[in-house]
């Protein structure tokens, strides 16, 4: 069963915001792995995904390569092995916002509701004024305390959610 699925299921039973499902739906859909040409010393190495989604620049390769076997993890239904890739990407990179981000969306998709809004609001905190990211992180902290059963948080978050939708 593939994660598109998932997130089909989940909508209809009513577990899953319509909005974040879109988001998740379209963070799902696929990625373009990183091309294992030989980079130019000062050259910028992108993994992408569909438009609409997310987008990863870095220059520094070993990211690079850890995103996109990230990616291709969760193409897989590996939830484990995605986490397990993106970590490895912090321990070079803690600062991170999109990482962060990437694992709390995988840790959201574990049921792990708790890990995934600790991992976005820790990304929030590296985001700076990336108004689309912050809008993805409050997405992801409005389920997990949807999934917690915190309706006042959940009121709140949303609120976030309003705030950032309409600040790109």
């Amino acid at each position: 069963m593939n994660a598109v699925t998932n997130l089909k299921k989940l909508t209809k039973m009513g577990k899953l915001s319509a909005s974040l499902a879109v988001v998740l739906t379209i963070a799902a859909c696929g990625s373009v792995p990183v091309q294992p040409q030989q980079p130019e010393e000062n050259d910028l190495l992108v993994a992408t995904l569909p438009d609409g989604s997310i987008r990863f620049d870095t220059e520094d390769q070993r990211i690079a390569k850890l995103w996109s076997a990230s990616e291709q993890a969760r193409l897989e239904d590996n939830n484990e092995k995605a986490l397990e890739y993106l970590y490895q990407a912090l321990e070079i990179s803690p600062q991170n916002s999109l990482l962060w981000s990437r694992a709390a969306e995988v840790q959201l998709e574990n049921s792990e509701a708790a890990i995934a809004e600790n991992f976005a609001s820790k990304s929030n905190l590296f985001a700076e004024s990336n108004a689309p990211l912050m809008h993805r992180n409050w997405l992801i902290i409005e389920h997990a305390r949807s999934l917690r059963g915190d309706l006042l948080g959940v009121r709140s978050a949303h609120k976030k959610v309003q705030e950032y939708q309409y600040a790109r």
